[in-house]
């Protein structure tokens, strides 16, 4: 079956619209949360632009080894809500937030462990040229929906059952997704630089950090919910499975 860019859209969007309250719970803890705390309370490394590649490693390494357990904390919490809300979105599954956040928690170690496993399938094909990279990892974004959907736990079956639905569909989801998050990020850039841009007019340069971060945070949260999302309608579409969600059609 052939990607159907609009309907994929058509459906994603469905499924955020019916299942809001569900997914804006999740996301306001897991998602939203850890990005405005990191973003407020974790100082960015300061690159000037004309470092070379050995500068900048060093700069990176002595970023990462003064803030790995903010790193690390944040970005678990972040897996863990995104699992959380593909168990929500899922098409068969019609279960309370405490119950898909109990489900993402005891499916996350197999979800991390099958992540594990496509970034070593994926890294040489960053390594060697960038585009069969994303291939790959477009061809293993439905692992989480597999697990949520199908109740698949072993890591290498994950792996395989992504490749295999998403068949004939690795460029055109590439593409689709591409598009979406290039689309979404030049609008939560324009966004933060408008905020940015009130923000020094009222303070004389200043800023405002927290109302910054804030939106930021916000933007880029909205752009993971329409990613993840993407992600269910594309599995739904390939797979013609039809969710308890009125409007979407299969």
């Amino acid at each position: 079956m052939k990607l159907n860019f609009m309907q994929c859209w058509n459906g994603a969007m469905a499924l955020l619209g019916a299942h809001k309250e569900a997914i804006l719970a999740i996301a306001g803890v897991f998602l939203f949360l850890p990005a405005l705390l990191f973003a407020q309370f974790v100082d960015q490394p300061i690159v000037n632009g004309d470092e070379n590649m050995d500068a900048l490693a060093a700069i990176y390494s002595a970023y990462f080894n003064e803030n790995y357990l903010s790193i690390i904390v944040s970005n678990l919490a972040m897996a863990i809500g995104s699992l959380a809300i593909v168990f929500s979105l899922a098409p068969s599954r019609d279960n309370t937030v405490a119950e898909n956040l109990s489900a993402a928690l005891a499916a996350f170690l197999f979800y991390l462990m099958a992540n594990i496993l496509s970034v070593l399938v994926i890294l040489p094909g960053m390594i060697l040229f960038v585009i069969p990279g994303l291939y790959l990892a477009c061809r293993f974004i439905l692992v989480p929906v597999v697990i949520a959907e199908e109740g698949e736990r072993h890591p290498v079956a994950l792996l395989k059952r992504s490749w295999a639905v998403t068949k004939d569909n690795g460029f055109s989801i590439l593409f689709f997704l591409l598009i979406i998050v290039i689309v979404g990020a030049i609008a939560a850039g324009a966004v933060q630089i408008l905020i940015g841009i009130v923000a020094g007019l009222f303070t004389g340069g200043l800023g405002w950090p927290f109302i910054e971060n804030l939106v930021a945070a916000i933007t880029n949260t909205a752009l993971q919910l329409v990613v993840i999302a993407i992600y269910v309608s594309i599995y739904m579409e390939l797979t013609s499975k039809q969710a308890d969600v009125k409007g979407i059609v299969n």
